[in-house]
């Protein structure tokens, strides 16, 4: 990581840089495979390790940088879009193997491997926006879903207090094609106005329960960790929790 990034252009652009390195590392993982020097099993786990990373670059970028700010309920809050990403990762494991034993090509892959490090980057947008949004750029959810080029901007609405008690935010075209979705989104966020809000419970109890997963050696102390974060939870429930 570079010096923290205090201008918002600067963060977007490091963003980008970091994708496109997370891109290079996924195809070759993926070409790999395709070459057959490296098993599927050992691919699937190099490529989560590689979406972990990826996941945890864009957080802390979006942050403006510096890893010293970021706070273990930050770390929680990358639960949730982990889950989501390891899921969509077993599917895509599935259908290399099915192709394979079908004795297709598996070219495609490379190419599809480098949409998981595209996605990643809706994490910076998460990061970097201090309220919760119900869609953010390459998140999925429109039509060019890990292909888009729009962007975030925003603004901030004071109180009286000199406190901030509202996001305003615009959803941005740059200069490409876009979807249906995006255009629609940059004439209704123009802007879309939210006011602050702390991270929803279900967001650290998801988090706490990938970190349970990844890390067995905290599960004796899965009670203390919830309580920690008051957050309420049936005795067990991250056993099945976060699946593949």
């Amino acid at each position: 990581m570079p010096d923290p990034l205090h201008n918002a252009d600067d963060r977007r652009r490091y963003a980008n840089a970091l994708r496109l390195a997370s891109e290079r590392r996924m195809a070759v993982l993926t070409q790999q495979l395709v070459d057959g020097q490296i098993s599927l099993q050992d691919w699937q786990l190099a490529m989560r390790e590689e979406l972990r990373r990826s996941a945890l670059e864009q957080y802390i970028t979006g942050k403006g940088g510096d890893p010293t700010h970021i706070q273990a309920t930050d770390y929680l809050a990358l639960g949730p879009e982990l889950k989501s990403q390891y899921q969509y990762l077993s599917k895509f494991a599935r259908a290399i193997d099915k192709a394979s034993q079908d004795g297709k090509s598996l070219d495609f892959a490379v190419q599809r491997a480098k949409l998981y490090a595209k996605s990643t980057q809706a994490i910076f947008w998460q990061s970097a926006i201090p309220v919760r949004l119900p869609q953010y750029p390459r998140d999925g959810q429109t039509a060019c879903r890990g292909n888009c080029k729009c962007r975030l901007r925003l603004q901030y609405e004071y109180g009286d207090g000199g406190e901030v008690v509202a996001t305003l935010v615009w959803w941005q075209l740059s200069p490409a094609e876009h979807c249906e979705d995006c255009l629609t989104l940059a004439r209704t966020w123009n802007p879309l106005r939210l006011a602050t809000a702390a991270t929803q419970e279900s967001d650290l109890a998801q988090g706490i329960a990938l970190m349970l997963v990844e890390s067995p050696e905290l599960r004796p102390v899965a009670h203390e960790l919830y309580t920690i974060y008051e957050v309420a939870h049936v005795e067990g429930q991250w056993e099945g929790s976060i699946c593949s």
